[in-house]
């Protein structure tokens, strides 16, 4: 969900009049099940002290009485926000990745989940192939700040191909 704003600048001598660079039209975004897809151990429930505090932020003066743990579950791939004080719930989208920010959960198979590093990995564009290689390498909390400052690798594919483009035609 993060809006970003790309510019693109073109040196003088390479500046064409007879073509204008020409923007890559926007792609259908896959359904969010194509990321959410992680199997590692990352599930989030009863047995897990930070369930506790989960539970207990439920209960603070912002989110008392708003949500009920037993319907939350019932929602595939519900995302779920924990904020500093409230809780977001978003569906078919996730929340802005950003560094420092790491409580966005998920709903799969009727369990909660924590938003893994390969997840944000793939949210983020980056390919599976080379989102899989940081497994077991690189703490998801490493991984989820990287992911929270990363440009959109797809997008920005997109714009060099299309500068490319202009450049050699």
């Amino acid at each position: 969900m993060r809006e970003r704003i790309y510019f693109v600048g073109i040196r003088k001598d390479l500046v064409r009049e007879d073509k204008f660079f020409q923007w890559p039209e926007p792609v259908k975004t896959p359904s969010i099940q194509d990321y959410l897809i992680d199997d590692d151990e990352l599930e989030f429930d009863e047995k897990k002290r930070a369930y506790e505090t989960f539970l207990n932020f439920l209960d603070n003066k912002y989110n008392k009485g708003l949500f009920q743990v037993k319907k939350i579950i019932k929602e595939e791939y519900l995302v779920l926000d924990t904020r500093q004080s409230d809780l977001r719930l978003y569906r078919n989208r996730v929340p802005t990745l950003r560094t420092g920010r790491h409580g966005i959960l998920y709903i799969r198979n009727g369990k909660f989940r924590k938003l893994s590093g390969f997840e944000s990995l793939l949210l983020q564009g980056f390919p599976k192939n080379l989102a899989e290689k940081t497994k077991g390498k690189i703490a998801d909390v490493y991984l989820l700040s990287q992911a929270g400052n990363a440009m959109t690798v797809n997008v920005i594919e997109a714009i060099g191909k299309n500068l490319l483009n202009y450049i050699n035609t």
